[in-house]
């Protein structure tokens, strides 16, 4: 007897698909922790949360997006979009809820293709909005955990640009990053074509509310859950990071030069900027924004709250979530930095942490190879594509791999004489000690392939057993 939920009518048909797009440092992490770790009472209610494992959530968004530039990622994802709409069309019930933020980058080309796929299916695209001044701070600290190399200045003033040059292309770095995080009426233009206005949801993120779980009850609203059913409270969401330790991993990321995106994400996010740096967060000065920062936002705040009225979608919750008053001089023009001292600090953290992160490796690896019998044999690394690394995880952060920053003041430089020039007015002792952090990470990346490999080799021999 099918549930009661499932409508005669209705069985030969796929469920509403619900897109979650994004955008980044929205509440995304906090409603895909929530829906996951209520998985089966959703389950039990008509709804679908696709894919094995949020890493084959990531792949198949990256094998939708599909970019020419291939990368070890695009390589381990090939053909995990396909096999995710066909589950997303499979499925009888209620709806299907697929919330990636990458998502949100997707140009109209990438979103047809995304739609085509899922052909047959009523699908409705949801986009959570929030305030610019709080995207802006979150999104620069997560893009410096991800890689990135662009300073706060330059991701302020690629905002000002933005606001400045209307529906114009991004040409710069800054601009990009700004338009991938928060165009907002670029990300409205690309989808509301295809799905119609009525299809196309913004749930806006309570600027102040009592009720923490408000932006939940907006959200599964939209999708027709039963908030009050979700009662498993999903673990933390991300970490920021304060403004030293997300300085310091810029200024690393300089150091230490291009990296295959999997050795990134596996050793400086996940084990450096979480595992590590993430420890001291509460004790660090928090990313700050000044005078221009703050009113640049609020005259971006103005654009998205006219994106959406003028294109007709359906709002949940309300524009005043996105305020547009201006500060005046009781806010400083002069944008916040870190101190010497507060660098230096970071950094002892982290080479303290960098090597007791060694030492559990080598011994992890000799215990792992002894267990399983492999000796010293070599082991091939990865892909990238094995669910079963924790620590690979990939948070829709800004990949920093769109050429220069387009700083003027960087015309001719190197990656050395960039990060001299950056530099220049800190203390020698702030060089020495990237330089030693870079070179732990250098011993610390193998490390994490070699565990990463050899998890991988146990696991594949263990299916070849039980098949």
């Amino acid at each position: 007897m099918p549930p009661r939920w499932l409508d005669r009518d209705r069985r030969d048909q796929p469920a509403p698909i619900y897109l979650h797009i994004g955008g980044p440092s929205t509440g995304t992490t906090y409603l895909q922790r929530l829906m996951a770790a209520n998985r089966d009472v959703l389950a039990k209610d008509g709804y679908l949360l696709p894919g094995r494992s949020w890493r084959d959530v990531v792949l198949a968004t990256h094998d939708a997006l599909s970019t020419p530039q291939e990368t070890d990622l695009t390589r381990a994802a090939d053909g995990r979009w396909h096999r995710l709409a066909e589950e997303m069309v499979a499925h009888r019930g209620k709806a299907t809820v697929l919330s990636m933020e990458f998502l949100c980058w997707a140009k109209p080309q990438a979103a047809e293709r995304i739609l085509a796929s899922l052909d047959g299916a009523d699908v409705h695209v949801v986009l959570t909005v929030r305030d610019t001044q709080a995207v802006l701070r979150s999104q620069w600290q997560t893009n410096c955990r991800n890689g990135a190399e662009v300073p706060l200045r330059r991701l302020i003033w690629g905002l000002r640009q933005t606001v400045e040059r209307g529906d114009g292309t991004p040409t710069t770095r800054p601009e990009r990053m700004i338009d991938r995080a928060m165009g907002v009426p670029r990300m409205i233009d690309t989808w509301v074509p295809l799905v119609g206005a009525e299809r196309f949801h913004v749930v806006t993120v309570p600027l102040q509310s009592d009720d923490p779980d408000l932006l939940w009850k907006r959200f599964a609203s939209v999708v027709g859950i039963n908030a009050g059913r979700c009662r498993e409270r999903a673990v933390e969401s991300n970490a920021s990071l304060g403004l030293p330790s997300s300085e310091l991993m810029r200024l690393l990321n300089i150091e230490l030069g291009p990296v295959t995106r999997t050795d990134y994400l596996r050793t400086m996010k996940s084990l450096l900027a979480r595992d590590i740096l993430g420890e001291r967060a509460a004790e660090e000065r928090k990313v700050t924004l000044n005078r221009p920062g703050r009113n640049h936002s609020a005259r971006w705040n103005e654009r998205v709250r006219a994106a959406i009225e003028t294109s007709g979608v359906d709002l949940v919750g309300s524009l005043d979530d996105l305020p547009t008053e201006k500060v005046g001089k009781s806010v400083t023009a002069q944008l916040d930095t870190p101190t010497d001292e507060e660098l230096l600090l970071a950094a002892a953290w982290a080479r303290r942490g960098l090597d007791e992160a060694i030492t559990s490796l080598e011994a992890r690896i000799a215990a792992f190879r002894e267990e399983h019998g492999y000796g010293d044999e070599p082991v091939l690394p990865t892909d990238g594509s094995s669910d079963d690394d924790p620590d690979s995880e990939d948070d829709g952060g800004e990949q920093d791999d769109d050429g220069p920053d387009d700083d003027p003041e960087d015309e001719g430089l190197d990656r050395r004489g960039l990060l001299e020039r950056q530099l220049s007015d800190r203390a020698p002792e702030v060089g020495l000690a990237l330089t030693a952090i870079a070179e732990q990470v250098r011993v610390a990346m193998p490390l994490g392939a070699e565990l990463a490999a050899l998890r991988a080799r146990a696991a594949a021999e263990a299916a070849t057993r039980a098949g």
